[in-house]
């Protein structure tokens, strides 16, 4: 019976916002190639592949948002407001990822709500396992927000790999000397686990 409840838990987590979704063609593409190099620069930071090493990378192709929760003390309110501000205006709409546009390590299987769903109405997590044995789980990203000069980002990224088996959180990175990192600034932010 708990692990029935964790796994509604888990689905009302992971489709809350893509579930209304159902046909790909309506959403429109997220080409930001400036948003696929935040992508690259955080997912492998993900669980699936720092620790278990997934051989495959499931990523929903729906963008999925996240309420805002950073709030920047006043040192880090220039850096990160304007980004934001961006993200949370990108994410008042769901985008489609394109597979093309990822530049990983490991090339991800993009999959739709619908896909997912019905994964979930054939048995839960032991379906959506037989289909992608090697994968560890579903990631979803967000839109990225970036400050006017695209040097700051913003992005949400979390994973579901089971009954009480997920996380997720935002993420705050500067672009310096091409490449973008963690940045350093002070303030509140909020994540899950489960």
């Amino acid at each position: 019976m708990l692990q029935q409840i964790a796994v509604l838990l888990m689905m009302s987590c992971l489709l809350p916002q893509t579930a209304a979704v159902t046909k790909d063609e309506s959403i429109a593409p997220y080409n930001d190639a400036d948003a696929y190099e935040v992508y690259a620069a955080i997912v492998p930071s993900q669980w699936q592949t720092r620790v278990t090493k997934a051989k495959t990378l499931v990523i929903l192709s729906p963008t999925k948002s996240y309420k805002m929760c950073l709030v920047p003390e006043k040192e880090s309110e220039e850096l990160i407001t304007p980004a934001i501000a961006d993200y949370v205006k990108l994410n008042e709409k769901t985008w489609l990822l394109q597979q093309q546009n990822f530049k990983l390590p490991t090339p991800p299987k993009l999959i739709n709500s619908d896909e997912l769903k019905s994964l979930f109405e054939r048995g839960k997590w032991a379906s959506f396992y037989r289909q992608y044995e090697d994968s560890d789980g579903v990631i979803e990203l967000s839109a990225v927000g970036f400050n006017s000069d695209k040097t700051v980002a913003v992005v949400y990224m979390g994973h579901s790999c089971g009954a009480l088996c997920g996380g997720g959180g935002f993420h705050v990175l500067q672009k310096t000397d091409g490449k973008w990192a963690p940045s350093e600034w002070q303030g509140e932010s909020c994540q899950w686990a489960s």
